[in-house]
């Protein structure tokens, strides 16, 4: 899309100012005014066109934290989050000692947050299992899809007692063939972060799904800066004697992966009349086609006589409101923002989803959940403006906007950032386009003569 001009975004502001600001008096210096440039501001509210999408390609790479877990809804379906994670030591050098021997080997994993859809799930016990990778994780495998059942051994190497109910720790034990692997292995590969991850790839964990005819599952996050692969072992000092020791090493500390999945493709629909639905992470969500929205005005705009060079935004805001049932646990579930965001292709092929640039605007509505109001509101205003002064035959997909949960991060320079919530699990249910109270784009403008 075409950016708009310096002198075009100024005046942009200056209307707003004008209309949010002053009550203005129409007929003050009107004497003094050429009667055509006189300026008015107007607005209009259109129908917003949306559809149901799934998002695909989602990034999932989250630093130090995996989610293993599964959760089943009548209306979403099943989703699913597997996890992938590198096996480093923890420190610079690991001697094993003479006829070293491994007595145990097992994870330690500390909780960092449960996410349920139903609180009375919070510690339902759950089947964790762990596989080894057999592929090497790096930075080419980011996304929820990246990998595939043959990038993990089938095999299960956990072993004794692998039921999780939520707790502060889940600790499972795994088989001494995985562990011995380490000992077979030469000072210069052990010690070595990256020549130990090409010959032992890491882990992978996945979780039993909860049972057909049932609602409810659990998502386990765990924080592996405070987690541990610990080994066991015996090995003969010089004089002969057999000592006992440990070896701990860091998990995930060089890569992880979370591997996620919804089976909420029954819900894409190019007309939610009845329901908006918007799913976390790699689930469903409103999506609103660039170029519909783009003949969506322009029809108005024609029918109104008015030429779309000459349109100039002051505030559009697009609302997706919703209803209370009086339940205040109705929002449980629910993203404490939705934000509009567009995806880009990369030359590979994947998608990436960034929110529009607005949303670091602080005067700008960016989509918080007002529960007030019963609505979400983001204002698209720059958007709008650079969409409808782009050439029709150069809007493409990429364009489209994604309706999605946003968090932002502000690191120790105070640089703000935003992006998709690639972390927590959400479920929203919103009024669908047939509502009477239903999605709509608002438009406050201004025409130059």
């Amino acid at each position: 899309m075409k950016q708009v001009t310096a002198g075009l975004a100024v005046l942009l502001l200056s209307l707003f100012s004008i209309s949010a600001c002053i009550e203005r008096d129409s007929t003050l210096g009107s004497a003094l005014v050429p009667s055509d440039q006189d300026i008015s501001i107007n607005t209009t509210v259109f129908d917003l066109p949306v559809s149901l999408r799934i998002s695909d390609s989602l990034q999932t790479v989250v630093s130090q934290s995996i989610t293993v877990g599964s959760i089943r809804s009548n209306i979403f379906g099943l989703f699913r989050s597997e996890a992938a994670m590198t096996v480093t030591s923890s420190k610079d050098s690991v001697e094993w000692g003479k006829n070293a021997t491994v007595r145990r080997v097992y994870i330690s994993l500390a909780r960092d947050t449960n996410i349920v859809i139903d609180k009375s799930q919070f510690h339902i016990p759950q089947n964790i299992y762990v596989h080894e990778l057999t592929r090497q994780l790096d930075s080419s495998l980011t996304y929820n899809n990246s990998l595939n059942l043959s990038d993990y051994d089938s095999r299960i190497i956990s072993r004794g007692d692998i039921l999780y109910n939520g707790g502060e720790i889940f600790t499972v034990d795994l088989d001494h063939s995985f562990g011995e692997k380490f000992l077979k292995l030469p000072t210069s590969v052990r010690d070595s972060a990256q020549l130990l991850m090409k010959e032992i790839p890491g882990l992978y964990m996945t979780c039993d799904e909860p049972e057909k005819s049932l609602e409810g599952g659990r998502l386990n996050v765990f924080n592996l800066s405070s987690s541990s692969l610990i080994i066991n072992y015996t090995y003969e000092d010089e004089d002969g004697n057999t000592r006992s020791s440990s070896a701990v090493f860091d998990l995930g500390k060089y890569f992880t992966l979370n591997v996620s999945s919804s089976s909420a493709g029954h819900l894409v629909t190019d007309n939610p009349a009845d329901a908006i639905y918007m799913e976390g992470l790699c689930g469903i969500k409103p999506h609103i086609s660039a170029k519909k929205l783009y003949e969506t005005v322009k029809t108005w705009a024609d029918a109104s006589g008015i030429a779309l060079e000459n349109l100039i935004i002051a505030k559009a805001a697009l609302e997706f409101p919703f209803e209370y049932n009086g339940d205040k646990e109705q929002f449980y579930t629910w993203s404490g923002n939705m934000y509009p965001c567009t995806r880009a292709t990369s030359s590979a092929g994947k998608k990436t989803y960034a929110p529009i640039e607005q949303i670091s605007e602080t005067s700008y509505e960016s989509g918080t959940l007002d529960r007030s109001l019963l609505q979400y509101k983001s204002n698209i205003s720059v958007y709008l403006q650079e969409l409808l002064r782009s050439d029709p035959s150069d809007i493409d997909e990429d364009d489209d906007l994604w309706m999605m949960p946003t968090v932002s991060y502000t690191d120790n320079h105070s640089n703000t950032y935003y992006y998709p919530d690639y972390f927590y699990y959400k479920q929203n249910v919103l009024n669908g386009t047939g509502a009477e109270r239903h999605p709509v784009l608002k438009l406050t403008y201004t025409v130059l003569k």
